[in-house]
C-alpha cells in the first residue's frame, strides 16, 4: 500500500484523465459521477443495450470495486492506477466480453468470467465461481457492442 498522501495525489491524477474519457461519453449513455473523501465512483448506463453498463468505485482505502453488466467485483486492491483510463475506453470501445462456463457432462452453470481487453496483450479478468471446476467445460462467449455505433 502507498501512504494516503501519495495515493490521493496519484488518485486524483488519474481522476483527471478517467473524468475526460467520461465526458465523451455523456452523448451516447447517462453517466452519474459522485465523490466524497472516502471514495471516488461513476455509474455508467449506454444508451444501446448491446453495451456494457458498468460502475466503478474507487476508494480511499487504496481498494476498488467495479461491476461490469450486472456482475460485481468488490474490494479489489488498487495495483496500478493506469488501469482505470484503460478500463473506461475498453468498456466504451465495446472490448468486453461476459464468458459463461458450463459444466460440459450436465450442461450446469460452473462460473462467468468478465474479460475487458484493455489493449494488446493486456487484460483485466473478473471470475464469479459458483461451483468448483470440473474436468471438462464448455465456455460460451458474449461480447458488447461499443457506445457508439
Amino acid at each position: 500500500m502507498l501512504p494516503d498522501d501519495v495515493f490521493r495525489d496519484r488518485l486524483e491524477q488519474t481522476l483527471v484523465e478517467v473524468e475526460k474519457s467520461i465526458a465523451n461519453m455523456r452523448n451516447c449513455a447517462a453517466v452519474d459521477v459522485s465523490a466524497s473523501p472516502r471514495y471516488w465512483s461513476v455509474v455508467v448506463l449506454p444508451f444501446l443495450a448491446a453495451a456494457c453498463p458498468f460502475e466503478l468505485i474507487i476508494k480511499a482505502d487504496q481498494k476498488f470495486s467495479l461491476k461490469l453488466a450486472g456482475e460485481a467485483f468488490e474490494n479489489r486492491p488498487v495495483e496500478s492506477f493506469e488501469l482505470f483510463p484503460h478500463l473506461v475506453r475498453a468498456v466504451e470501445a465495446g472490448h468486453v466480453e461476459k464468458i459463461s462456463k458450463f459444466d460440459a457432462m450436465t450442461e450446469t452453470l460452473v462460473a462467468i468470467e468478465m474479460r475487458v481487453e484493455l489493449e494488446r496483450g493486456w487484460d483485466w479478468l473478473g471470475e464469479r465461481r459458483i461451483r468448483p471446476t470440473t474436468p471438462a467445460e464448455e465456455w460460451r462467449t458474449h461480447r458488447y457492442l461499443a457506445y457508439r455505433r
